[in-house]
């Protein structure tokens, strides 16, 4: 797999564990004893090659997470839950946008 692939799913993956935990980078970074600066890189791709023992930092101290978990692609069932999560957060209004462009891209071609 390459190397960019592997940073993009480690930082989906952070950014996922800071929605479910309800926190931001700024505290993970402080939990995990390391510069907010390093965080935000990953989750902004600025970061292309993220040392090891940051990313075994922000798993284990900052998110409470095995470091694997910022490496395996979520799985359908978990992809499913966190965009029910996700819209569910959504006001009304913003919902029946999201679903009227949800069901755009479920139209064939050239059809309206």
């Amino acid at each position: 797999m390459e190397r960019n692939v592997i940073v993009m799913i480690v930082a989906r993956n952070i950014e996922a564990a800071i929605a479910r935990m309800g926190t931001n980078p700024a505290e993970v970074a402080r939990r995990a004893g390391i510069n907010p600066t390093g965080v935000y890189d990953i989750l902004k791709g600025k970061s292309n090659s993220p040392r090891l023992d940051t990313i075994h930092k922000i798993a284990t101290k900052g998110l409470g997470l095995p470091m694997s978990a910022l490496f395996t692609e979520p799985t359908d069932e978990e992809l499913d839950r966190e965009l029910t999560d996700t819209i569910a957060k959504m006001p009304p209004e913003e919902r029946r946008r999201f679903l009227n462009m949800a069901q755009a891209f479920l139209r064939p071609e050239g059809e309206t």
